[in-house]
């Protein structure tokens, strides 16, 4: 098989990176927007060792399981992947998904229970992280292509806070104001319209000062932060200038930020904000406890899932008021202040940069029973049972690295008995799974939930006891 060559296809699964799957000749072909039930004629883009990539051509025949995307943009951004697959379809392929990650840890026979998500799946995306540049002599602002580099142009996300969705908007409709104020506090002298526009946002992403911007929602609140990405300072007056031509577009909007990103990165990489107007979190509540929730932190941004999410926790965890919990990555207390309303104590550890932000939302709600560190979880564990006796729960949610190496084989020694893992990418899972069951913590339970639908992205939440 080479490229260019066309092939009939019937799908039969998803897979992890989002496309749809089909066997051919004994070889596995990946297509993006198919279905499983999908018959098809493709053309292969990408012909490697083990892998097969195409695109549709023809439909020969459609799934049952097919709906109508509500978004003008699917099929060129990159954001979703799964908007033409009803929702119930999304996530039985989720709840396959787990269960082959566990076969690839060396679990196969493990019970998985039926993945969870909660709906309408629509507009539950309290944080938006657009990218922006220019192209043709006009700039775009929004979201890149699936796996390329070229960003499409987005006037409207079903998936995002309305807040979120203003934000973006207002940034748009302001850049006629803010690249000449940004183009001159990167350089010396005034600059024409064309020139500050494309010095401002560049020829391609990553190569301008304006790289992108940030906003978060309070989707209890309505109340809506921003901030632009950039990869040199603003100057006084370009301060000035930012703040008068975003403070009254974005109702709801309490702080306007200034965030600053390598200059040779990705919109992601290596930032931190400043603020410019107004104060630097916003408001929010879940499950009963209020949260002051800065512009970068870490929070759960599916807000419709989040109170779900801390009630499987809890009821995973079951602890009792003589009951210590050891957080890893507390972050700024989003799940700690839910934990210590159940237990006894909670020692959440975190970064240096949000330690003051946990404790103020502790503060905030009059949680006592919740201490935050910044040190490695096992010395945090050493000294948490010198303090409060032996642990015997823990609560893992690590990032997409998954957990440091020796961590599971030292809660182990430590004498912890029970520990529930919330854990956000598969690759993670399958290496988390094996580590845990390696250092003789027996999975008992699988619980795949819906965290990002429209997407083959999901959170899978194992429960594991020492055995």
């Amino acid at each position: 098989m080479v490229v260019g060559t066309r092939l009939v296809a019937r799908f039969d699964r998803m897979g992890p990176d989002g496309e749809a799957l089909a066997t051919v000749d004994g070889r596995t072909v990946a297509v993006p927007y198919a279905a499983p039930g999908d018959e098809a004629t493709i053309r292969l883009v990408d012909v490697a060792p083990g892998r097969l990539r195409g695109r549709l051509v023809a439909l020969r025949s459609s799934s049952a399981r097919l709906t109508r995307p509500p978004c003008p943009h699917f099929g060129r951004c990159g954001g979703c992947q799964w908007q033409h697959l009803d929702y119930r379809a999304q996530l039985d392929e989720k709840t396959r998904l787990v269960r082959d990650t566990l076969e690839q840890a060396g679990l196969a026979g493990t019970p998985v229970d039926p993945a969870v998500g909660w709906e309408p799946p629509w507009e539950f995306r309290t944080r938006l992280e657009a990218a922006m540049s220019m192209r043709e002599g006009r700039p775009v602002v929004g979201f890149f292509t699936w796996g390329g580099e070229r960003i499409v142009d987005v006037r409207a996300c079903p998936v995002q806070q309305p807040g979120n969705l203003a934000a973006l908007a207002a940034v748009r409709a302001a850049l006629g104001s803010l690249a000449p104020a940004i183009a001159s506090g990167a350089a010396a002298g005034a600059a024409a319209s064309e020139d500050a526009h494309r010095r401002t946002l560049g020829r391609a992403p990553g190569h301008g000062i304006l790289r992108g911007l940030v906003a978060r929602t309070g989707a209890a609140t309505g109340e809506v932060l921003l901030g632009l990405c950039l990869a040199a300072p603003l100057g006084i007056a370009g301060r000035a200038v930012v703040v008068r031509a975003l403070l009254d577009r974005v109702p709801g909007l309490v702080g306007i930020l200034e965030v600053r990103v390598p200059r040779r990165s990705h919109l992601l990489g290596g930032r931190r904000a400043r603020l410019l107007w107004g104060r630097p979190y916003v408001r929010d509540e879940a499950a009963g406890v209020r949260y002051h929730v800065p512009l970068l932190a870490q929070f759960p941004s599916n807000a419709r899932a989040f109170p779900g999410i801390v009630e499987l926790v809890l009821a995973a965890l079951d602890p009792s008021r003589d009951d210590t919990i050891l957080e890893p990555g507390a972050g700024i207390g989003a799940y700690s202040l839910q934990l210590a309303l159940a237990a006894g104590r909670v020692a959440g550890v975190t970064d240096a940069e949000w330690i003051d932000a946990a404790r103020d939302n502790a503060r905030l709600n009059r949680i006592e029973n919740c201490a935050f560190y910044t040190r490695d979880p096992a010395k945090a564990l050493e000294k948490v049972a010198r303090r409060w006796g032996a642990v015997r729960l823990a609560f893992l949610h690590p990032g997409g690295a998954g957990l440091p190496r020796e961590l599971p084989h030292r809660l182990r020694l430590s004498g912890v008995r029970r520990v529930v893992y919330l854990g956000q990418a598969l690759g993670a899972v399958r290496r988390d799974a094996a580590a845990l069951a390696a250092s003789q913590f027996r999975i008992t339970r699988v619980q795949p939930i819906d965290t990002s639908p429209h997407t083959s992205r999901l959170a899978v939440l194992l429960t594991a006891v020492a055995g």
